[in-house]
């Protein structure tokens, strides 16, 4: 059987037969190659772009690792020390020194640590090195004061005790051999803990209020006095009255403050209460007139004998109201009332009246005077202002810097000037001179009624006007804060 040769001659063969194969089968290798070449530049440039933004951190990473004090960037910690607001207010507000001198920045974007003193317990991230301290963003912070007295360090409260002003509840050193806290004595409860019998206590606090018959000290003390099952008196002279039907305890500070003790035994009851300190008008009287006589004086004149002595109230807490006579007339002087202090209390006012002095509605020579607003001023950011809300006078201040400390106060202030009557004052200085805030503030905020028009031939004085029509008057005390006093605004 014949076969018939059908091969094609090699002359007739297409010249890309072989050829063409090998390169059908290599050209997507080539396109395979160029994509990953692509892809590598693209992650080289990323892993490149990433290394640059970082490289402070992670240099510091690195270093930390190597530290002696074993901190590590973005390390969780917990830690204990004494806290100190002297921080550059840029990468860190305050310090926290360690028990083996160790000290490590602190800032927190949600907590004020402006509020804690004193030894306190952190919890928090490393985030990051700056010039070999170490900088921790805080998420939680309580008070320690339990280990500070047990350990025996009672000297960095000057051997005092605690006040807590808000609470009207002074805790001697002597509290502290007995109790532990719970708490930063915060939402209008102080948490103890008796050392001995484990048990728990919360005292419920409040401010007597008058207009609030849940509030009304002398109302409740009257209505829980003719029921009570028994009636208890401290040795610190204040009654405890139990409740009829129920496991609870209620006792006053005057009419300035009301407590309440509930779910515990009476015998814890008495013995929490003698150990902690009401100042009250009896305590005031005998413990602490004398000691705060001395921090009564101007300079050239000060209280020696007192005559007339009255505790009261403002925005600070419990004050007492100090007057004697003088030669020419009398002297008057306000003062906070704070036991763990060494001087038993902080100056708010010290103010001399003489007898051949004019009425209000005499005309009188002002204090005030012109400033130089020519020296070196007070730096101002009016894109980091600080507000302050008057919720119950419906007016905001907005200053133009964070970088300062306030406190407010009630007071009876003319400043010498006809037909002036200011009802409160806001002291103003800078955060970190905030311990002599009450002494030498730098500006003070008065808010006055105004009879007449007042004549501003000075500048040591700017009037503003809220928009509830609520007159302002701001005083400049230091002339380095001209500027700062005219950036205010009140809304």
């Amino acid at each position: 059987m014949n076969f018939k040769n059908n091969a094609i001659p090699a002359s007739k063969k297409p010249s890309f037969t072989g050829y063409g194969n090998d390169y059908m089968a290599q050209q997507p290798k080539k396109s395979l190659s160029f994509l990953t070449l692509f892809l590598v530049i693209v992650c080289t440039f990323f892993i490149a772009f990433f290394l640059f933004k970082n490289f402070d951190r992670m240099t510091s990473w690195f270093t930390s690792t190597e530290s002696t004090t074993g901190f590590q960037i973005w390390q969780a910690v917990s830690l204990s020390g004494v806290l100190q607001a002297n921080g550059d207010l840029i990468s860190y507000t305050h310090t926290l020194t360690l028990a083996d001198a160790t000290i490590v920045g602190l800032k927190s974007r949600t907590l004020d640590l402006s509020i804690y003193t004193g030894i306190v317990d952190v919890q928090g991230t490393v985030e990051k090195e700056l010039n070999a301290l170490f900088i921790v963003e805080i998420s939680a912070v309580s008070w320690s004061l339990a280990s500070t007295w047990s350990t025996g360090q009672i000297l960095l409260w000057s051997g005092s005790g605690i006040y807590i002003s808000q609470a009207g509840i002074y805790l001697p050193a002597e509290f502290g051999q007995k109790y532990s806290l719970l708490n930063q004595w915060d939402n209008g409860v102080l948490k103890v803990q008796n050392l001995v019998t484990n048990q728990p206590i919360s005292i419920s606090y409040f401010v007597c209020k008058k207009s609030d018959p849940n509030k009304n000290c002398s109302q409740l003390q009257q209505n829980i006095w003719s029921t009570a099952e028994k009636t208890i008196s401290t040795s610190n002279g204040d009654k405890l009255y139990k409740l009829e039907w129920v496991t609870s305890w209620f006792f006053t500070n005057g009419n300035y403050y009301g407590y309440f003790i509930n779910d515990v035994s009476e015998q814890e009851v008495i013995d929490v209460a003698n150990a902690l300190i009401l100042p009250n008008e009896h305590y005031v009287q005998n413990s602490l007139l004398s000691k705060i006589e001395t921090l009564c004086t101007d300079g050239s004149t000060s209280l020696m004998q007192v005559t007339t002595s009255a505790l009261g109230m403002d925005l600070n807490g419990l004050i007492i109201n100090l007057q004697w006579p003088t030669t020419d007339g009398s002297a008057t002087c306000k003062v906070f009332i704070d036991p763990s202090q060494a001087a038993w209390g902080t100056k708010l006012s010290y103010i001399s009246n003489t007898t051949n002095s004019t009425s209000d509605t005499t005309p009188t020579t002002p204090t005030t005077t012109t400033i130089d607003t020519s020296v070196p001023q007070f730096p101002i950011n009016l894109e980091k202002t600080m507000t302050f809300t008057s919720s119950s006078r419906g007016y905001s201040i907005i200053f133009p810097s964070s970088n300062i400390a306030y406190e407010a106060l009630n007071v009876d202030e003319s400043l010498d000037l006809p037909g002036v009557r200011c009802s409160t004052q806001m002291n103003v200085t800078k955060f970190s001179d905030k311990a002599t805030m009450t002494d030498n503030p730098k500006i003070r905020i008065f808010s006055c009624t105004i009879k007449g028009t007042l004549n501003n031939a000075w500048n040591s004085i700017i009037q503003k006007t809220s928009a509830n029509w609520i007159n302002f008057l701001i005083q400049i005390m230091d002339p380095a804060w001209s500027q700062f006093a005219a950036n205010i605004q009140i809304q």
